[in-house]
Protein backbone atom coordinates (compact mmCIF):
# COMPACT_ATOMS: atom_id res chain seq x y z
CA UNK A 1 0.00 0.00 0.00
CA UNK A 2 0.97 3.37 -0.54
CA UNK A 3 -0.95 6.27 1.29
CA UNK A 4 -0.24 10.15 0.68
CA UNK A 5 -1.51 13.35 2.13
CA UNK A 6 -0.89 16.16 1.46
CA UNK A 7 -2.62 19.73 2.78
CA UNK A 8 -2.56 22.79 -0.48
CA UNK A 9 -2.87 25.91 0.49
CA UNK A 10 -5.02 27.94 -2.24
CA UNK A 11 -4.30 31.76 -1.65
CA UNK A 12 -7.36 33.51 -0.34
CA UNK A 13 -9.64 30.32 -1.01
CA UNK A 14 -8.70 27.99 1.73
CA UNK A 15 -6.82 24.71 2.26
CA UNK A 16 -7.18 21.78 0.03
CA UNK A 17 -6.50 18.53 1.75
CA UNK A 18 -5.69 15.38 -1.05
CA UNK A 19 -5.33 12.33 0.08
CA UNK A 20 -4.53 9.31 -2.08
CA UNK A 21 -3.87 5.49 -1.69
CA UNK A 22 -2.99 3.01 -3.59
CA UNK A 23 -2.67 -1.14 -2.85
CA UNK A 24 -2.01 -3.59 -5.04
CA UNK A 25 -2.06 -7.89 -2.98
CA UNK A 26 -0.10 -10.11 -5.02
CA UNK A 27 -1.02 -13.90 -5.67
CA UNK A 28 -3.86 -15.73 -4.92
CA UNK A 29 -5.97 -15.20 -1.67
CA UNK A 30 -8.83 -15.90 -0.31
CA UNK A 31 -11.80 -13.33 -0.51
CA UNK A 32 -11.32 -12.16 3.76
CA UNK A 33 -7.77 -11.66 2.38
CA UNK A 34 -8.37 -8.83 -0.16
CA UNK A 35 -8.31 -5.31 0.61
CA UNK A 36 -11.60 -4.01 1.68
CA UNK A 37 -12.46 -0.37 0.81
CA UNK A 38 -13.18 1.62 4.34
CA UNK A 39 -16.90 2.11 4.67
CA UNK A 40 -17.98 4.08 7.45
CA UNK A 41 -21.18 2.98 8.77
CA UNK A 42 -20.60 5.15 12.70
CA UNK A 43 -22.68 8.19 13.28
CA UNK A 44 -19.00 9.42 13.51
CA UNK A 45 -16.59 11.09 10.36
CA UNK A 46 -13.42 8.98 10.42
CA UNK A 47 -10.38 10.10 7.93
CA UNK A 48 -9.69 8.13 4.73
CA UNK A 49 -13.06 6.16 4.82
CA UNK A 50 -16.12 6.55 2.63
CA UNK A 51 -18.87 8.31 4.50
CA UNK A 52 -21.72 6.52 2.31
CA UNK A 53 -20.41 3.03 2.14
CA UNK A 54 -21.47 -0.19 4.60
CA UNK A 55 -18.69 -2.34 5.88
CA UNK A 56 -17.45 -4.53 3.14
CA UNK A 57 -19.69 -3.49 0.15
CA UNK A 58 -16.36 -3.53 -1.89
CA UNK A 59 -13.27 -5.63 -1.72
CA UNK A 60 -10.68 -5.81 -4.14
CA UNK A 61 -6.82 -7.03 -4.69
CA UNK A 62 -6.12 -3.81 -6.87
CA UNK A 63 -7.07 -0.30 -5.73
CA UNK A 64 -6.91 3.45 -5.79
CA UNK A 65 -8.70 6.17 -4.05
CA UNK A 66 -8.28 9.60 -4.00
CA UNK A 67 -9.77 12.03 -1.41
CA UNK A 68 -9.92 15.76 -1.66
CA UNK A 69 -11.80 18.01 0.90
CA UNK A 70 -11.38 21.80 0.60
CA UNK A 71 -12.04 23.76 4.38
CA UNK A 72 -13.00 27.35 2.96
CA UNK A 73 -12.29 28.82 6.36
CA UNK A 74 -15.00 30.84 6.84
CA UNK A 75 -14.86 32.56 3.88
CA UNK A 76 -18.62 32.23 2.51
CA UNK A 77 -20.28 31.92 5.94
CA UNK A 78 -18.48 35.47 6.64
CA UNK A 79 -20.17 36.74 3.58
CA UNK A 80 -23.45 36.23 5.71
CA UNK A 81 -24.12 39.24 8.33
CA UNK A 82 -26.63 36.97 10.78
CA UNK A 83 -23.92 33.56 10.46
CA UNK A 84 -20.76 35.62 10.74
CA UNK A 85 -20.78 36.29 14.52
CA UNK A 86 -21.08 32.03 14.34
CA UNK A 87 -17.38 31.69 13.21
CA UNK A 88 -19.01 28.65 11.08
CA UNK A 89 -16.35 26.88 8.32
CA UNK A 90 -17.26 25.47 5.44
CA UNK A 91 -15.90 22.00 4.11
CA UNK A 92 -16.46 20.55 0.44
CA UNK A 93 -15.57 16.93 0.42
CA UNK A 94 -15.51 14.27 -3.13
CA UNK A 95 -14.00 10.98 -2.58
CA UNK A 96 -13.62 8.05 -4.71
CA UNK A 97 -12.26 4.63 -5.63
CA UNK A 98 -11.34 2.49 -8.60
CA UNK A 99 -10.31 -1.05 -8.27
CA UNK A 100 -10.92 -4.95 -9.77
CA UNK A 101 -10.31 -8.64 -8.78
CA UNK A 102 -8.29 -10.47 -10.75
CA UNK A 103 -9.03 -13.89 -12.35
CA UNK A 104 -7.37 -15.98 -10.37
CA UNK A 105 -8.69 -14.41 -6.82
CA UNK A 106 -12.05 -14.68 -8.72
CA UNK A 107 -11.68 -18.33 -9.48
CA UNK A 108 -10.35 -19.12 -5.70
CA UNK A 109 -13.18 -17.55 -4.11
CA UNK A 110 -16.00 -19.44 -5.85
CA UNK A 111 -18.00 -19.88 -2.80
CA UNK A 112 -21.09 -18.39 -4.04
CA UNK A 113 -20.29 -15.55 -1.91
CA UNK A 114 -21.26 -11.96 -3.39
CA UNK A 115 -18.71 -9.47 -3.25
CA UNK A 116 -17.87 -6.32 -5.84
CA UNK A 117 -15.02 -4.31 -6.70
CA UNK A 118 -15.42 -0.88 -7.68
CA UNK A 119 -14.46 -1.71 -11.04
CA UNK A 120 -16.46 1.44 -12.43
CA UNK A 121 -15.31 4.45 -10.45
CA UNK A 122 -18.14 4.60 -6.89
CA UNK A 123 -17.50 8.14 -6.00
CA UNK A 124 -19.50 10.58 -3.04
CA UNK A 125 -19.71 14.02 -2.29
CA UNK A 126 -20.82 16.29 0.30
CA UNK A 127 -20.00 19.20 2.37
CA UNK A 128 -19.72 19.89 5.85
CA UNK A 129 -20.40 22.54 8.88
CA UNK A 130 -17.13 22.86 10.99
CA UNK A 131 -16.74 25.10 14.52
CA UNK A 132 -19.74 24.38 15.52
CA UNK A 133 -19.43 25.48 19.55
CA UNK A 134 -16.09 25.42 18.53
CA UNK A 135 -15.81 22.04 18.79
CA UNK A 136 -18.08 20.40 16.66
CA UNK A 137 -17.93 19.52 12.89
CA UNK A 138 -21.53 18.23 11.16
CA UNK A 139 -21.01 16.41 7.35
CA UNK A 140 -23.45 15.68 5.04
CA UNK A 141 -22.69 13.28 2.24
CA UNK A 142 -24.52 11.67 -1.03
CA UNK A 143 -23.77 8.90 -3.29
CA UNK A 144 -22.86 9.65 -6.48
CA UNK A 145 -23.46 5.98 -8.13
CA UNK A 146 -23.77 2.24 -7.63
CA UNK A 147 -26.93 3.42 -5.97
CA UNK A 148 -28.92 0.72 -6.39
CA UNK A 149 -27.23 -1.42 -4.03
CA UNK A 150 -29.09 -3.37 -1.70
CA UNK A 151 -29.27 -1.62 1.86
CA UNK A 152 -27.11 1.26 -0.04
CA UNK A 153 -26.80 4.48 2.25
CA UNK A 154 -27.60 7.30 -0.50
CA UNK A 155 -27.34 9.85 2.04
CA UNK A 156 -25.63 10.23 5.64
CA UNK A 157 -24.95 12.92 8.01
CA UNK A 158 -21.80 11.97 10.17
CA UNK A 159 -20.41 14.29 13.17
CA UNK A 160 -16.81 15.09 14.78
CA UNK A 161 -15.25 16.59 17.91
CA UNK A 162 -11.74 18.05 17.55
CA UNK A 163 -9.87 20.74 18.83
CA UNK A 164 -7.74 22.38 15.96
CA UNK A 165 -5.50 25.64 16.60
Amino acid sequence: QLYYKKPVLIGGVGRLNVITELGKTYGEVPLGLMSIVPGNQTYFSIENTFNSLNFYEFVADTYGTLQLEHHFLGRLFSRIPIVRKWNLREIVTVKGVCGSVSDENRLINASGLTYLAPEKPYWEYGFGVGNIFKVFRLDFSWRGNYRNVPDANNFTVKGSFGFYF
